[in-house]
């Protein structure tokens, strides 16, 4: 059997090292599955956005298992009319901050340069995403909960002035 010559206490710490959350092992009739962790805890982590080229526009379509906070249907709004807020990271997009809580941002919003839009969460860390321009929100083109790639068009704000 493997699992004799296992320190669990070098296991744990690796795993907490490595942000692991969960491992399972199997030696013939023997498993062990270990989990560590807690709910995510959202907190302030400001993540810098980029403007996104006019190229990098990309559609996504809503997954069935997703309700609450939906987006608006996709307007087609050409991102070349518009500054496009994009995900600096891959993760899971929210709206809010908590499941009862208001969206940041709503189409037709004002917003300014640090207003918080939204959240991506990856590997149990929540980082805020802040606009990076003055201007008003025109399209939110990602779901709530939806697992967003990196460099994906998330808002598409028309700036001021």
């Amino acid at each position: 059997m493997i699992f004799k010559d296992f320190d669990l206490k070098k296991l744990f710490q690796l795993m907490q090292e490595h942000e692991v959350s969960e491992l399972s092992f199997k030696d013939g009739k023997t498993e062990i599955s270990i989990k560590r962790g807690r709910e995510p805890i959202f907190v302030n982590t400001a993540v810098p956005v980029r403007e996104a080229q006019a190229t990098s526009a990309q559609t996504t379509a809503p997954r069935p298992e997703e309700k609450e906070l939906e987006t608006p249907s996709k307007s087609e709004i050409p991102l070349e009319n518009y500054h496009a807020v994009t995900a600096p990271l891959v993760g899971t997009f929210y709206r809010a901050s908590g499941p009862d809580a208001a969206p940041f941002v709503e189409v037709g919003d004002q917003v300014k340069t640090g207003d918080v839009l939204c959240i991506v969460e990856a590997m149990k860390s929540m980082n805020e995403i802040q606009s990076d321009v003055n201007g008003i929100v025109k399209e939110i083109c990602a779901n709530n909960a939806e697992l967003v790639e990196f460099d994906q068009v998330l808002f598409k704000i028309q700036k001021n002035g």
